[in-house]
């Protein structure tokens, strides 16, 4: 009697490992076609973050070369920063447009003549990226292009488009410390 019982149990643990492995190979092929789906939902969002991104940096160059705060406050998320040197940061989208405003409204101001941009990474989190870079421009008050350095971070928003939550940026004295294939002349 015994050895039918050892018999039956050994069919048990037979049937019982079957099971599961069965079960485990199930497991395996369902789950296995998902994570590439997730994978490539995540290229296609990257890419979709990467189009609009590439956007904002297009309209950046554009509203700078216009000199106007009604075109630049497009560029904005409501709760942005900018810092610059010598200066306190500009907290929120208001303070940066009315600064701006005040800056367009001086009749002796320097005029922008070229603008660009080189960003060099861009992380993308979600809906935020993160990205540094080097830009050249030159104004009328000098016939010279200046060059800096640019740390910016940038937020989706609502609609999917991208803006400028926060921005640090500065000029370098040195071509060499800012240096880019194709600056301002």
């Amino acid at each position: 009697m015994s050895q039918i019982f050892d018999r039956m149990k050994g069919k048990r643990i037979l049937l019982v490992s079957g099971f599961v492995s069965v079960a485990v190979i199930t497991f395996i092929a369902v789950r296995l076609p998902a994570a590439n789906d997730t994978r490539t939902s995540k290229s296609s969002s990257e890419d979709a973050a990467r189009i609009g991104i590439d956007r904002l940096h297009q309209q950046d160059v554009e509203a700078t070369l216009t000199d106007k705060a009604d075109e630049l406050a497009k560029l904005w998320d409501s709760e942005a920063v900018r810092i610059q040197p010598g200066r306190p940061a500009e907290i929120g989208k208001g303070e940066i447009y009315a600064n701006d405003k005040r800056w367009e409204a001086k009749p002796d101001r320097p005029r922008t003549l070229c603008y660009k941009s080189e960003i060099k990474d861009i992380q993308i989190a979600g809906d935020w990226a993160f990205e540094w870079g080097y830009f050249s421009y030159q104004d009328s008050s000098d016939p010279k292009p200046m060059r800096g350095k640019v740390l910016r971070v940038m937020k989706r928003q609502p609609d999917g488009s991208w803006k400028f939550a926060r921005v640090i940026a500065f000029n370098e004295p040195k071509e060499s410390a800012a240096p880019m294939s194709s600056p301002c002349q």
